[in-house]
């Protein structure tokens, strides 16, 4: 079985199994490194919420480096099963020496019908992590959903097998902003990870 590898923070070198789902794929390892490596290694106060969460590989990365709140969002039942179960593992791994434990939800629902629920309810987020199957055309549907959810100050790290940042006004006219600040992009194999910000207007 396929396991997930927490890389750094409190649960750092924890192993949590992956649900046998076909097409699922964790961020990799270097991948992830890099990205936590962008945001400063720490995401002490910070609320994520991990869109098409897989296998939660950036939600409980970001837990674990202190995020107080994550939202894991995922529709499969088979992978929301395996969530849970890594959940629970985790938090009864939690040091009492840390504090309190994050706060780590999962949320069994469609992506798109999630954001419109939260955005209804005034919810934001510092970091809004998207990460929908490939090839699909979910990006572009949950694009101009991010805005409403995505706090003044927050960051969007978004994962595709295309560079968005190559038509950069083609990703302004989703989002439905007039410019976005385009922090950070990498592309390893298949992936092409990007960082970016809504200047408030």
């Amino acid at each position: 079985m396929n396991k997930l590898r927490i890389i750094g923070g409190v649960w750092r070198r924890h192993m949590l199994p992956i649900a046998p789902v076909e097409g699922l794929r964790p961020t990799p390892d270097r991948v992830r490194e890099t990205v936590f490596n962008w945001l400063g290694q720490d995401c002490t106060g910070m609320q994520v919420l991990d869109l098409y969460a897989g296998t939660g590989a950036l939600g409980f990365e970001a837990a674990s480096r202190g995020a107080s709140e994550v939202l894991l969002v995922e529709q499969n039942r088979q992978v929301v099963a395996q969530l849970q179960q890594n959940k629970a593992y985790l938090l009864s791994k939690w040091p009492a020496a840390e504090g309190n434990a994050p706060s780590v939800q999962v949320d069994a629902n469609d992506a798109l019908a999630c954001l419109k629920r939260l955005a209804g309810g005034g919810k934001q987020f510092d970091l809004v992590a998207l990460d929908p199957p490939f090839r699909s055309d979910l990006m572009q549907s949950t694009l101009p959903l991010i805005k409403a959810v995505l706090k003044p100050q927050g960051l969007v790290y978004a994962e595709w097998h295309e560079n968005l940042f190559a038509n950069e006004e083609a990703l302004c006219k989703a989002l439905n902003v007039q410019e976005i600040d385009a922090l950070r992009h990498l592309k390893a194999g298949q992936v092409h990870a990007h960082l970016f910000a809504l200047p408030a207007v």
